[in-house]
């Protein structure tokens, strides 16, 4: 299967703290993958039937100039190892205009910002990327409030549960650590009743074949022997975390500064599109990394 790399990527910036997180997050993936960074920003689209239509336009040209130095003073302020480029996108919604970028430039995944005000550093979403987490043919990828890692990532979360649909996922995980050379966490969530939880006591050698057979289970074969040779190699680490409730096995976790966490799209979501699932949304609410979904697959 082939699977895209992380070669240009848009960032969706505001002149706000939402996209300065967005902005923080691309330079980190940028310094990871090489990839050229495309930031760009939306422009309200005159409309009759939109809230932000003037009975006056002559303050349209003014807009489009402060938009303008915004977004040169966000590219000014990246670091000469980070190429970029600037664009202004005409749109009645941030959404659409933001998919018509990514289509036009090319772009292999779009970098939203949190909306501020979750505790934690942890996520609350905006309009604009919960439209994309709902439609996007490419993946998003959620920087949480606060967010201000601006070094390389240092390992990939990919999370998964126990319903088929997770190839797609563990695909895009494997390739993505093979690439670039990240250690790679494969964690498992399993929700439990109080008597599994206190029966499920076992082995970490245990666990990982456990979590291995899974992956064969949801994924293919392929994918596990591939799984099994990163853990052997001492380049993957296996977490199977049980709760009660998602919020309970999520919170087990620990995650470091320059992690990025990967997911998959609900099975209801339409090929080739993202559509965020009620498991994944609740793991917004307990997960302080940034968030890559990615789409459904074409068939």
């Amino acid at each position: 299967m082939s699977t895209p790399q992380l070669q240009n990527l848009l960032v969706a910036y505001t002149a706000t703290a939402t996209g300065k997180d967005a902005l923080n997050l691309g330079l980190a993936l940028a310094r990871t993958t090489g990839a050229h960074l495309h930031i760009v920003t939306v422009i309200p689209e005159d409309n009759a039937y939109a809230g932000v239509y003037p009975s006056d336009r002559g303050h349209v040209p003014i807009i489009r100039k402060q938009l303008r130095g915004w977004l040169e003073d966000a590219q000014s302020s990246l670091p000469k190892d980070v190429t970029s480029t600037i664009h202004t996108v005409n749109d009645s919604s941030d959404a659409s205009g933001l998919l018509a970028a990514a289509d036009q430039l090319n772009c292999s995944a779009i970098i939203v910002g949190g909306r501020r005000g979750g505790l934690l550093k942890r996520f609350r979403l905006g309009t604009t990327a919960n439209t994309l987490l709902h439609s996007s043919p490419v993946p998003v990828i959620l920087a949480p409030a606060g967010y201000d890692n601006q070094q390389a990532l240092t390992r990939v979360t990919t999370m998964f549960g126990q319903r088929p649909g997770a190839e797609e996922v563990i695909t895009r995980s494997l390739a993505m650590v093979n690439t670039y050379s990240l250690p790679l966490r494969l964690v498992s969530l399993v929700f439990l009743d109080l008597d599994e939880e206190s029966a499920s006591v076992a082995t970490q050698e245990s666990r990982t074949q456990a979590l291995i057979d899974q992956v064969e289970k949801f994924g293919n074969e392929q994918l596990a022997a591939q799984a099994t040779d990163l853990v052997a190699a001492d380049q993957a680490s296996t977490v199977v975390a049980t709760g009660r409730t998602v919020e309970d096995a999520v919170d087990q976790l620990s995650w470091l500064s320059g992690e990025l966490v990967i997911l998959g799209s609900s099975r209801l979501a339409s090929p080739s599109r993202i559509f965020l699932g009620s498991t994944a949304s609740r793991m917004l609410r307990s997960i302080s990394a940034p968030m890559m979904i990615i789409p459904a697959t074409s068939t």
